[in-house]
């Protein structure tokens, strides 16, 4: 049995090597000038008990260059959230949508299903073409460089690209081992994983700072996002693939900075929450196998959608691995010392070669902190056992992660360009 979850923990380690060898050949994307690409972008924010972070969010928002209009979505929220918006309808770029108490609060899917109905009501798509329409979906915590769309625009230069998912990255990353480890995980998957399934035609969307044409969404129904998806963004991507809906790409030039979360039970209650939509999402599984994507794309779906499967039993192997070296000590071999390694820090190496090459933090100190991050692993198998435990059980509820509001604000009125807004679409 140890040596089949052995056989796992390596095959799960190729995988992940074989992506990072393959990322080296993605090419990046070159900025564009989202003003002269014929685009609008809809940047939808969803919102429920945000007025900690929803003013400073916004100003990064109107800080953007290129045609856009942000809507927020208040999802009944019972703190200052309307009230924190209201300063920046002054401005015609921003609208606000209220939702009913009785419609409020069913879920991230159902606040975004009902951004695109506001969208339909506008009718912009009549003067746009919703081919050219992009909505763009930013957590509340979001915060953005003003050439963010600028990177994004020339990916939809190609008529066959649905959507299109940015880099994620923590702006608090320094505020303890949680979110300094959150941050390398994001920062790991993008370049690495990402930049990867970029070429072999499997890239998914993954939430904050996801970009897609409104004529996609439109092709999947009135409701292109599951309202009741612990996962919706994951759900929406596998369904716009094995529908033939168009093509998802990551543009690795555009990054969304988010708030990583500070505190571990709440961590483990967001990743599993993941994790159960995540396995959820296998229900689609026997569509992208028999859809027109190419084999190599369909073949790294299939796996990235299993691989949560791996994380209980890898845990296990780990856990059973360092018990047999410390009970061991004064008998290590060379080959026991190596397996141990090799499963208990298999992302390690890859840790330190992002920590070293691209964030430049020394040699030890890239050692130290590639190697600490296995105790992260911790957090997954948490979640996972979390997930299951869900699952046997049939829960299903969808709760939000709360978000603290991190430094001060930043100086700057709403926006320029005042008129009169009002608040409900």
């Amino acid at each position: 049995m140890y040596a089949s979850i052995t056989v796992i923990v390596l095959l799960v380690a190729l995988y992940g090597y074989a992506l990072a060898a393959l990322s080296l050949r993605s090419p990046g994307t070159r900025p564009g000038d989202a003003l002269d690409s014929g685009l609008l972008f809809v940047l939808l924010v969803p919102a429920l008990n945000e007025e900690r972070v929803i003013s400073r969010t916004l100003s990064s928002l109107l800080r953007l260059r290129g045609n856009f209009l942000v809507l927020v979505i208040d999802d009944a929220s019972e703190d200052g959230t309307v009230a924190a918006v209201r300063p920046f309808l002054e401005n015609p770029r921003v609208r606000l949508l209220r939702q009913p108490p009785e419609e409020a609060r069913r879920g991230k899917g159902h606040v975004l299903n009902a951004g695109v109905g506001a969208i339909r009501r506008m009718r912009i798509s009549e003067y746009f073409g919703a081919e050219n329409i992009i909505v763009t979906v930013f957590d509340a915590d979001a915060r953005v460089e003003p050439g963010f769309l600028d990177a994004v625009a020339p990916c939809f230069a190609d008529p066959r690209v649905a959507g299109v998912q940015s880099a994620v990255r923590m702006y608090n990353a320094d505020a303890n081992l949680l979110t300094f480890w959150q941050n390398l995980e994001f920062a790991i998957w993008g370049r690495v994983m990402c930049r990867a399934k970029n070429l072999l035609g499997s890239a998914t969307l993954g939430g904050n700072g996801q970009c897609v044409r409104l004529s996609a969404l439109e092709g999947l129904g009135e409701e292109p996002w599951q309202a009741a998806s612990l996962t919706e963004d994951l759900d929406l991507s596998l369904r716009l693939l094995a529908s033939g809906g168009g093509l998802l790409r990551f543009c690795p030039s555009a990054t969304v900075w988010q708030e990583a979360v500070p505190e571990l039970g709440r961590l483990v209650r967001q990743r599993s929450r993941w994790m159960q939509g995540h396995l959820v999402c296998w229900q689609h599984l026997p569509r992208l196998l028999r859809g027109a994507l190419p084999l190599r794309a369909r073949l790294d779906l299939a796996v990235f959608l299993l691989l949560p499967a791996t994380v209980l039993p890898v845990g296990l192997a780990s856990l059973l691995s360092w018990q047999q070296l410390l009970s061991g000590v004064g008998g290590w071999s060379l080959s026991g010392l190596a397996l141990t390694y090799a499963i208990g820090f298999v992302v390690a190496p890859l840790a330190v070669a992002y920590l070293a090459r691209v964030e430049g933090r020394g040699v030890l100190r890239s050692l130290l902190h590639g190697h600490l991050f296995v105790f992260y692993s911790a957090v997954w198998f948490l979640a996972s056992v979390a997930a299951w435990w869900n699952i046997l059980l049939g829960r299903r509820g969808w709760a939000k992660t709360a978000r603290f509001a991190a430094g001060e604000e930043e100086p700057g009125s709403p926006a320029a360009g005042r008129s009169q807004n009002k608040e409900v679409l």
